[in-house]
């Protein structure tokens, strides 16, 4: 006798077959947390549903082994690939990637195709830049945009990622497509009173790194029940090039109380900018600084040369991270997303923007 039919279905490229799995198990655990029913059911995750061969000239060839007709699909999807068995980031193959199994669940009748893409390579390029010597406006692409709707075309008709680089991010989200992005603020902030204030005694202050991301730092400032302390502002001959750094506190702000400084950002890239901005932290008498960020890009070796303590998510899976570098796991995040969107349920602003009730929802999965 065949198995029921089961509506919601994840697929994992080889690369998030660990995150798939953990997030599955927070909506199936969830679900009997709230004692209400995924419509349709769940089907069981198996990280065999879904392989990727690789041609010898590099191309790829998802095949879906599992039968779709009909069915919820969410694809999770990382921007990594494996090199010399190295796993690195890469912006490129992964979005294509993306596409051929999408392409593969549209050939196989799949009813609705999600993408799970915690990370979305391409959010920085959101504009046209403007030449620092002439002014002018460069002849240059809209890239984020672009990416989106080179998603939807092949068939994705629902995004799911993490942390935005930009509010207006789901602006560019082409009509008939729907985005969902969630935050790992909550799971970073918790990670960070938990292992290094579980006594709440510490004087934390919170630093944006750059201007852009001084609303960011203030809310985390407020999860942490801690002083906003302020912005950095760095000068950049060209793009990927630090100038010089400096610091702009709020006023009535002495630095040199602060016990913990975190320095907050969505992005950690070459990490010039954060170890810029530790070390004038650092001129200023703040002895004990950390790095937090939700994407842990680390392109050009950058994860072995920051000497800087860093918590990151694992919305980028990362090989083999150094002793400095703390990973904090996203699938209850994930998990209660995708509880929303398959119930219709709208109840889960506690667990999601609460440190609080997240710990204890956090240690409820944990003990089940």
């Amino acid at each position: 006798m065949s198995d029921p039919f089961k509506k919601v279905i994840f697929l994992a490229d080889e690369f998030s077959t660990n995150l798939a799995r953990d997030t599955h198990s927070v909506l199936e655990k969830y679900s009997q947390i709230k004692r209400l029913r995924i419509p349709g059911k769940l089907k069981g995750f198996y990280e065999n549903d879904l392989l990727t061969a690789t041609q010898k000239n590099g191309e790829l060839i998802p095949e879906v082994l599992t039968t779709v007709r009909g069915r919820d699909v969410y694809v999770f999807v990382s921007p990594v690939v494996s090199k010399e068995k190295i796993i690195t980031y890469d912006a490129n193959v992964p979005i294509i990637r993306a596409c051929l199994i999408a392409d593969a669940c549209k050939e196989a009748g799949a009813g609705r195709i999600s993408l799970v893409m915690p990370h979305m390579p391409y959010q920085r390029q959101d504009r046209r830049t403007t030449d620092k010597i002439t002014g002018a406006e460069k002849r240059e692409p809209i890239s984020a945009r672009l990416i989106l709707n080179l998603l939807h075309s092949a068939g994705y008709q629902q995004l799911i990622t993490v942390d935005p680089h930009f509010p207006q991010y789901k602006g560019f989200i082409p009509r008939g497509m729907y985005a969902e992005t969630p935050t790992a603020r909550v799971a970073l902030t918790s990670y960070l009173q938990r292992e290094f204030n579980p006594n709440r005694n510490l004087k934390i202050g919170v630093v944006s790194p750059d201007f852009g991301g001084g609303e960011r730092a203030e809310i985390t400032a407020l999860d942490l029940k801690s002083l906003f302390l302020g912005l950095c502002r760095k000068k950049r001959p060209k793009a990927g090039i630090i100038g010089d750094m400096k610091v702009y506190f709020e006023e009535g702000i002495n630095p040199s109380e602060t016990e913990l400084a975190i320095i907050y950002d969505d992005i950690a890239d070459s990490c010039g900018t954060m170890e810029k901005c530790a070390n004038a932290l650092k001129a200023l008498g703040i002895k004990k600084i950390i790095g937090v960020t939700t994407h842990p890009v680390f392109s050009n070796d950058a994860m072995k040369k920051i000497n800087l303590e860093m918590v990151v998510s694992n919305s980028i899976p990362l090989a083999n991270p150094p002793d400095n570098i703390h990973v904090v796991d996203i699938s209850t995040i994930l998990g209660l997303t995708l509880f929303c969107i398959t119930t219709g349920d709208g109840s889960l602003s506690k667990e999601i923007f609460n440190p609080i009730e997240y710990q204890q929802l956090e240690q409820k999965l944990k003990n089940m």
